[in-house]
C-alpha cells in the first residue's frame, strides 16, 4: 500500500547551473510538505550534457530533477514534456497515484500538470509567482509564455496567487475557476535572529535580482545620491545573486558616487537573516511585484521597510511597519528615507516581527495549505 502524497510540478527550482533559481519555491513546497508528504518533479534544459535523473530525499519530501541538454526553445518545451511523462510514470509506478497535482509557477509545468490531473481525475492546484500578469510590455517570448498560461490556467481547480494584488492582476487577464490567496513563506531563521535597533540609524539595505527593468535600481541609486547631501552618514548595501555587473555599469554610466555603496553577492539565503539585523531600513523601489518575499523577511527580522506601491504586499506597508511612498521619483525616495530615519525611534521592532509571524511564518502558511487541501477532500 502506498502513502498519501501530493505531486508538486515545479517550473522553477534550484539546480546545478542556477542554484538560486526558484529557491523560494523549494521553501514553499517544504513548508506544504509538513501537512502532507510531497514528491517534487522539476525538469530543466541546461547547457551541460544530459545527466541521469537526480533524486534527493528531505523530511516529508522527495525531489526528482531531470536536467537535459539545451536546444531551441520549442525543442526544449517538447523534450520537457516527453521526458517528464516518462519520469512521472516511473514516480507513479514506485509511489502510486498522488491525491492531487500542485503546480508551482506556470511555465512550462502548467500544461503538464493539467494533463496529468485530467488523466488521473485528481484535483489541480496552481500556485503562481510570476509577475508577467503585472507587466505592461511583454517581449515576444513573454507573449508566448502568457499565451500558454492563459490557455491552461482555467484548468486548475484552485489558483493560489501569492498576494491580493497578484490575484487582481491574474483575474483581470485570465479566466479562473476559483482563487485562494496564500502568501509565500518566511522560514523560521528570520524569526529567530536577535532583534537589534540602532541608536543612530544610517544603514540602508536592498536585496533583489537587481534587474533594473523590474526593480528600478537606477532610481534607487539616484535617490541615495540625493539623500547623501542631506545625510552624509548614510550607507547602502545592495545584494543580488545576478545582474551585479550590470548594476556596476549603470553606476558608471550615470556617474553615481560609489562612496558608501556596497555591492555583494551571490549570497546564500541562510546568510540573509543576520545581514538584515545589521541594517536599519530596507528599501524597495520596484515597478511591479507579485509578492516581494524580501519585504516579509525584513519584517520578520524586525526591519522597517520603505517602498512604493508596486504590487505584491507593498500596499500592506504603513507607518508602523515602515513607510509607503507616494512620490515615485528619486527626489521622493530621498525625502521619504530622510523622514523615515528621523522617526526611527517610533518603530516597535517586536511588533513588526509579530506582524510577519502571524501572516507569513511556516506554521501560518502550512495551515493555510492544509485547509485548502481539506476543502478539496484529498486529506
Amino acid at each position: 500500500m502506498h502513502d498519501t502524497y501530493i505531486l508538486h510540478i515545479a517550473s522553477w527550482y534550484p539546480h546545478e547551473e542556477s542554484p538560486y533559481e526558484g529557491d523560494f519555491v523549494d521553501r514553499h513546497i517544504r513548508c506544504i510538505s509538513t501537512q502532507v508528504c510531497g514528491i517534487v518533479y522539476f525538469g530543466k534544459a541546461i547547457n551541460k550534457p544530459i545527466v541521469k535523473m537526480q533524486i534527493s530525499n528531505y523530511e516529508n519530501c522527495k525531489v526528482y530533477k531531470r536536467l537535459f541538454q539545451r536546444a531551441g526553445s520549442l525543442s526544449n518545451y517538447s523534450k520537457y514534456h516527453a521526458l517528464a511523462n516518462q519520469d512521472i510514470n516511473t514516480i507513479i509506478k514506485d509511489h502510486g497515484l498522488p491525491v492531487a497535482i500542485h503546480c508551482h509557477a506556470g511555465f512550462p509545468g502548467l500544461s503538464l500538470s493539467s494533463a496529468l490531473a485530467k488523466n488521473y481525475r485528481i484535483p489541480l492546484i496552481f500556485t503562481e509567482h510570476s509577475t508577467i500578469y503585472q507587466q505592461e510590455k511583454l517581449s515576444i517570448k513573454e507573449k508566448l509564455i502568457f499565451w500558454h498560461l492563459n490557455k491552461y490556467i482555467s484548468k486548475a481547480d484552485i489558483v493560489c496567487p501569492v498576494s491580493s494584488a497578484h490575484s487582481e492582476s491574474i483575474s483581470a487577464k485570465c479566466f479562473v475557476k476559483k482563487i485562494n490567496v496564500i502568501p509565500n513563506v518566511v522560514t523560521n531563521p528570520f524569526f529567530e535572529t536577535l532583534l537589534k535597533k540602532s541608536p543612530s540609524p544610517s544603514k540602508l539595505l536592498h536585496i533583489s535580482s537587481l534587474d533594473n527593468d523590474q526593480k528600478n535600481i537606477i532610481d534607487l541609486l539616484k535617490g541615495f545620491n540625493i539623500l547623501k547631501n542631506k545625510r552624509p552618514d548614510v550607507s547602502l548595501t545592495l545584494v543580488g545573486n545576478s545582474n551585479i555587473t550590470l548594476v556596476k555599469r549603470l553606476i558608471k554610466r550615470h556617474k553615481i558616487d560609489l562612496l558608501d555603496i556596497k555591492i555583494i553577492g551571490p549570497l546564500e539565503h541562510t546568510a540573509i537573516p543576520k545581514l538584515m539585523t545589521e541594517h536599519d531600513l530596507f528599501l524597495l523601489w520596484s515597478r511591479y511585484e507579485s509578492f516581494s518575499l524580501v519585504i516579509a523577511e525584513s519584517w520578520a527580522s524586525g526591519l522597517p521597510v520603505l517602498c512604493n506601491e508596486s504590487g505584491g504586499i507593498t500596499a500592506e506597508n504603513n507607518e508602523t511597519l515602515g513607510h509607503l511612498s507616494k512620490n515615485y521619483t528619486p527626489e521622493g525616495l530621498a525625502d521619504d528615507i530622510d523622514r523615515t530615519l528621523n522617526r526611527y525611534d517610533e518603530f516597535d521592532i517586536t511588533e513588526i516581527r509579530a506582524y510577519a509571524q502571524k501572516r507569513y511564518s511556516e506554521v501560518s502558511i502550512a495551515q493555510k495549505f492544509g485547509d485548502l487541501y481539506n476543502s478539496l477532500s484529498i486529506l
